[in-house]
């Protein structure tokens, strides 16, 4: 494993960093870290084991790269240009674009230090363009988030932050069931309402078609045929 990768386990799952973060000072958002040979390098290894593999990207540079080497899925992709994510659709790699984690470090960029602050208020704006660029392109999108970026149970909100970015309640609702599962190669497991799969059921109190806030007030969550959270 090529060191600077920054590879991290993820159950079945790999995640590398490349390029920089927005909540670091020193390491740029738009610079690639990886050339395409470690990349290809690294991405070859992990398909032979069978393994999927993210990219932590908000640069377009190191996205595109990635995405050529074979990547399985972009995180975050702030700074996406329209050929890039012309390209993931054609390839089928997923974005994931964690937009919870925008609104929340654009809500609290006061409170970070000044180069962090303007880090954070460049990637907002260009992830709302990006988010409405690949919309209209058609790129798959898988929900997902940087939950500890935010405190812990915020994780809904993601859906209502697509909605309000253009996406429809039903086309917000379906990444995190059909979406997600495909993208992590389980969607014969769940991912859906089907005879066979794991029974993994949340309800909230409303129609989520009409207000898809609805989803951050959970009633019962069943995972796998077991209820884990009930509110009477």
């Amino acid at each position: 494993m090529v060191a600077s990768a920054r590879a991290r386990s993820l159950g079945a799952h790999l995640k590398f960093f490349d390029p920089g973060r927005v909540l670091s000072e020193s390491d740029p958002m738009d610079v690639p870290q990886l050339t395409p040979a470690e990349l290809a390098a690294i991405m070859g290894e992990a398909h032979a084991w069978g393994r999927k593999f993210a990219a932590h990207s908000h640069g377009d540079l190191a996205a595109k790269l990635a995405v050529e080497a074979g990547v399985d899925s972009i995180e975050h992709g702030s700074i996406l240009k329209p050929e890039t994510l012309q390209l993931m659709k054609k390839k089928g790699v997923y974005l994931v674009p964690t937009r919870m984690t925008q609104v929340w470090v654009v809500d609290m960029v006061d409170t970070y230090p000044t180069k962090i602050g303007a880090k954070a208020r460049a990637a907002g704006v260009a992830h709302t363009a990006m988010f409405a660029n690949a919309l209209k392109i058609g790129v798959p999108i898988a929900f997902g988030t940087d939950a500890a970026v935010y405190p812990h149970g915020y994780n809904a909100r993601e859906f209502g932050d697509y909605v309000d970015l253009g996406m429809t309640p039903a086309a917000a609702l379906m990444t995190s069931s059909q979406g997600s599962a495909k993208l992590l190669g389980i969607d014969a497991e769940t991912g859906t309402l089907e005879a066979g799969k794991f029974a993994d059921i949340v309800a909230v109190p409303g129609d989520v078609l009409k207000d898809i806030r609805a989803t951050e007030k959970p009633l019962l969550v069943v995972k796998q045929g077991a209820v884990v959270k009930r509110v009477d």
